[in-house]
């Protein structure tokens, strides 16, 4: 069926023009915005009826003569006539939308991450919308079902709490996937690493340099990828022969002031008991360990030897220079857009990418900067796996 329609009759209320009688006073130094062209004035200058210029730009459902389809696209350019992509959007089901929920964005990694995420976004042709929790659950759920009614395509999700996805997404058709820490028992999947082997990889180096008192900085023990990095901590004493005592444990949040609030605990002790290294379980915490360090005298690595994690661009201006577990940022971000616009089929196994890190090896532990693959790396450390 052709559809066509005869142009709108002459006639109507015609709006007042400044200097008109009835018409608005001007504005004085402030220009009027420009009227932006609706689907009306489209229809209005092709000669034809709205339904008519909606059929045009979206594709049907109604074919339109190719006459009328011309003067429609003319009248489109002449306007300068942009379709409601929301409207349109939420017809098809499909706003081309990302979310990315982030537990702080003033923390340097997840601001690596916000971005990362946003430039993969961009290349596949999405906006990403980001909402960030500042560790309330409360606004965790806030954020998320917000992102629901939007109708966003999918939702990258740093560091929300299990209950959280469950409660605002599962019941919903919206895909999610965690980046950086795995939901366990949320059903969605995750891209990052394998925070254990990395930690095991960064500590047993500090080993190597021959440190007996090696302690650890861990983040929140309510976070499965603080939990992770601390229990490879101790597998890497323990492969040693070194014991792994609770005075050399610290747990404390994933900033810069509980790195200053760990270093004190850990440092500010008997010389005798004082550990000569320390295995960091974030970036930020390195910058208060290290503050507190150089409050109490105390040369790195001379006297105290660090291994950071992350590998934040911040650690390269450290003084002096971190060495660090750096992560895939960019390789993460992409996989994780990539699972989101191509999900498995129905039914299929649950699917978990880890991906590989490297050990970036500066002056922070006692090396003059060379930055070799951990050794050894298991087989096929990066991939799909269920």
């Amino acid at each position: 069926m052709t559809t066509d329609a005869q142009a709108p009759q002459a006639g109507g209320r015609r709006e007042s023009r400044p200097g008109e009688p009835g018409a608005a006073p001007a504005r004085r130094g402030i220009p009027d915005a420009p009227r932006v062209a609706t689907r009306a004035d489209v229809a209005r200058l092709a000669g034809c009826s709205s339904a008519v210029v909606s059929y045009v730009v979206n594709g049907g459902p109604r074919s339109v003569a190719p006459a009328t389809r011309e003067r429609v696209l003319a009248a489109i350019d002449e306007l300068g006539y942009r379709p409601n992509a929301v409207a349109r959007a939420l017809r098809k089901r499909a706003t081309s939308t990302i979310a990315l929920l982030v537990p702080d964005i003033s923390n340097p990694f997840f601001a690596d991450f916000a971005r990362a995420v946003q430039d993969a976004a961009f290349d596949r042709g999405k906006v990403l919308l980001m909402g960030d929790s500042g560790g309330n659950v409360l606004r965790e759920e806030a954020y998320l079902e917000r992102f629901v009614d939007e109708q966003v395509e999918g939702i990258v999700v740093i560091g929300a709490s299990r209950a959280s996805v469950l409660r605002a997404v599962g019941a919903s058709p919206v895909r999610a996937v965690a980046l950086d820490r795995p939901l366990h028992g949320a059903g969605i999947p995750f891209v990052g690493i394998d925070n254990q082997r990395a930690a095991f990889e960064a500590t047993r180096h500090l080993l190597d340099h021959g440190h007996r008192r090696v302690a650890c900085l861990a983040g929140p023990d309510d976070q499965s990828n603080a939990t992770a990095r601390l229990a490879g901590w101790a597998q890497a004493l323990h492969g040693a022969g070194v014991a792994a005592g609770p005075d050399l444990v610290g747990v404390h949040p994933f900033s810069a002031e509980g790195g200053e609030a760990g270093g004190r605990a850990l440092l500010d002790v008997p010389a005798d008991r004082r550990p000569t290294a320390v295995f960091v379980s974030s970036d930020s915490q390195a910058e208060g360990l290290l503050a507190v360090a150089r409050r109490m005298g105390l040369s790195i690595p001379e006297d105290l030897a660090v291994f950071g994690f992350d590998g934040t661009r911040r650690s390269v201006y450290s003084e002096p220079a971190m060495s660090v577990v750096e992560q895939p940022v960019r390789a993460a971000a992409a996989a994780a857009v990539d699972l989101l616009q191509n999900p498995p089929p129905a039914g299929a196994p649950l699917e978990h990418r880890i991906l590989d890190f490297s050990l970036v090896l500066r002056r922070s532990c006692g090396c003059t900067g060379r930055t070799p693959s951990p050794e050894p790396l298991a087989p096929a450390n990066e991939g799909v796996h269920p």
